[in-house]
This record gives C-alpha cells, sequence and structure tokens, in this order.
C-alpha cells in the first residue's frame, strides 16, 4: 500500500549539515534593491497589511535566488537560509518592511494568532505553557518539540540571537515516514487517521476547540505530514476526546525519530538570517536558550506564515485544522478581520 519516498524531500540532518547549498549569500545588489523597495514601500504610507508580490518588486533578486528557493522548497530538500539582510543598519519598521516584502514572493501571509497578528514576533515573554492554555511556546525561553505551523511556509528573520542555546532543528518527515514504512509498518495506517489537536482557544466560528488532523495523508501521489504532539496531549483536556493506545504508540514512533540524532539537522541563526521552511515535508523545533540581561540584546525573531502560490493540493483531512485547503488561501488562525494587524514590538 505505501512506497518508500525516493526524492529529494527525504535526507539526512548529518549530511545536510556539512553542506552549504542551501545557504544564499545576499551581496551588495541584492541589498540595494530590497532597500530600494523598503524605503519605496515606506513613503508610499501604505498599511503594512498591505505588502505583497505585486507592489514589492524584486525581479533580479527573483531570478537569481527566490525562484531557486521556491522550487527547492516543494520539490527539493524543503528548506532554505538567505544571509546577509543588514538588519543592525534599519529600525524595527524598516526590517519588517523588507521581511515581508522579500518574503511576499512565495505567497499570502497568515494570521498567526487571535490578535490578528500577520507577523509574529518570537522572543521569551516570561509565559508559561503548562499553567496558560493560551500561550504559546515561542513567547518562552523552553525547548520546543518537533512540530508543524499551520501553513504552507513558515518564515524566520533573526535580529537577536541568544546569548547561548536556541538553535533551530530540522527534521525530514519524508524520511521519517520512509524509517517507520521500514520498521514500524504497522502503524503507518494508524498515523494516517485523524488525530486529536487542541487549538489551544484559537477556535474559529462554529469550531470546536480541537481539531481531528492526520499525521500523514496523500493527494495526488505526494505525502504531506502535519505534526503537534504537545497540543494532541493537550487535547485531553476535552471530555469528548477519545484517544487509543495506538495512536499513543504511533505519535511515540514518529517524536522518537524525529530526534534521532541520525535524522535531524542543527542550523544556527545569525542576526540578518533568513530561514525559510516547507511545512508540508518536514518538521522543526528549537534548543531551548539563555538570553543576555541586556533588552536591546534578548533574542528576537521576525515569523511569517505563507499561504504558498501554485502549490501542491492537500486532502480535505486538513481542512478542519487550516480552515480551508484551498491554495494560497489555506492556514493561519481566524481573527476578526478588522484586527489583523502587522505588530512592529511583541506583545
Amino acid at each position: 500500500m505505501y512506497s518508500k519516498i525516493l526524492d529529494k524531500s527525504a535526507w539526512y540532518g548529518p549530511e545536510e549539515e556539512e553542506k552549504t547549498d542551501w545557504i544564499y549569500n545576499l551581496d551588495y545588489d541584492d541589498i540595494a534593491e530590497i532597500n530600494y523597495e523598503a524605503d519605496k514601500f515606506i513613503n508610499s504610507e501604505n498599511d503594512i497589511t498591505k505588502i505583497n508580490s505585486s507592489n514589492f518588486n524584486l525581479p533580479n533578486l527573483k531570478k537569481k535566488y527566490l525562484e531557486i528557493i521556491d522550487e527547492e522548497l516543494k520539490s527539493g530538500r524543503g528548506f532554505a537560509l538567505i544571509r546577509g539582510m543588514p538588519t543592525d543598519k534599519w529600525d524595527i519598521k524598516k526590517n519588517i518592511v523588507a521581511y515581508m516584502g522579500l518574503c511576499s514572493f512565495f505567497g499570502n501571509y497568515r494570521v498567526q494568532n487571535k490578535k490578528g497578528h500577520l507577523l509574529g514576533h518570537i522572543k521569551d515573554l516570561g509565559k508559561d505553557t503548562n499553567k496558560d492554555v493560551t500561550a504559546r511556546v515561542y513567547e518562552t525561553s523552553y525547548r520546543q518539540t518537533f512540530h508543524s505551523d499551520r501553513s504552507d511556509i513558515v518564515t524566520l528573520l533573526c535580529l537577536n540571537k541568544a546569548k547561548t542555546g536556541g538553535e533551530s532543528l530540522l527534521v525530514s518527515s519524508m524520511t521519517i515516514f520512509n524509517e517507520i514504512l521500514e520498521n514500524y509498518p504497522d502503524y503507518l495506517p494508524t498515523l494516517f487517521e485523524p488525530f486529536p489537536l487542541d487549538r489551544r482557544g484559537e477556535e474559529g466560528p462554529g469550531q470546536k476547540g480541537y481539531s481531528m488532523t492526520p499525521v500523514y495523508y496523500e493527494k495526488n501521489g505526494k505525502i504531506s505530514s502535519y505534526f503537534l504532539r504537545q497540543y494532541f496531549e493537550s487535547s485531553k483536556r476535552f471530555d469528548e476526546v477519545k484517544i487509543t493506545q495506538k495512536q499513543r504508540e504511533a505519535l511515540e514512533i514518529v517524536d522518537k525519530l524525529a530526534n534521532d540524532k541520525r535524522l535531524y539537522m542543527r542550523m544556527m541563526f545569525e542576526p540578518g538570517d533568513i530561514q525559510i521552511i516547507y511545512n508540508h515535508t518536514l518538521f522543526h523545533d528549537r534548543m531551548s536558550y539563555q538570553d543576555f540581561d541586556e533588552p536591546n540584546k534578548k533574542r528576537h525573531l521576525l515569523r511569517l506564515w505563507i499561504s504558498a502560490f501554485n502549490d501542491r493540493e492537500l486532502s480535505s483531512y486538513y481542512e478542519d485544522r487550516w480552515g480551508s485547503v484551498r491554495i494560497g488561501e489555506r492556514g493561519g488562525v481566524y481573527a476578526d478581520p478588522s484586527k489583523i494587524n502587522v505588530p512592529l514590538q511583541a506583545n
């Protein structure tokens, strides 16, 4: 019934760590093009939420890097790193405009929380996800767990890195699929069945407090994945949620393989780095970190969730979690349309 995935989306982390062809370095001309478009947009006095691929034009960078990266995300290893944004030379507004403008090439932004944020600030705000069901791990300095975000693509721009720790971890969910097929084949059918996933207070009108979403599913010959074990565990707070022993064991296997050093890779961010990852073929994680005491030095990343242009079709089984499976319009969190905004600071 299932076949081994043999394309470039199935890779082993230690091998990828030794390569540099997933790093795209910006040169003087690239930065000049981004700088020009950012200044033009700011001077237009348009609302930042209106940045898109038609009003932020990067023709040279598009041909040089962005088209290659887009292909690499969807048909290759599923990740890339753009290096060299001059974040230390620009104020926060210009950094946000430049970052959103560059990333608008890949698709449409999706709302990341009930506050209507199109842009996320990844920063330790002293939250506690164990005590507050609405808190998110990105608002802490905790170790995360391997997971997927609710969008086709997620990007991160590093403004400040941590004093120690905070490495990004990536693992191919397609390699995990292959490992399960070879070593635990009896669990694959279970992983293609819907699992309960807590929405943690971010449900939209008419939605339950949890969704039913499979870890793996196939559509038009492509296997896609979605994994969020922490939210699976917290879904148990709903009395009607029923979880089987086979489901628990299946997720334990996925989590164990994701954390296998043979499979995952580490990536350390430097200020000015933009990480771009494809949620359908890999899971990502972050190590815990120790921050600087000075407020202006604290670890600070910006994040975008993107519904990709010209992307793969998704099974209707993902609609309960994503709100829609329509290409270019899927993913994100429901928020009142009048509240959609781009915050300049973490809040």
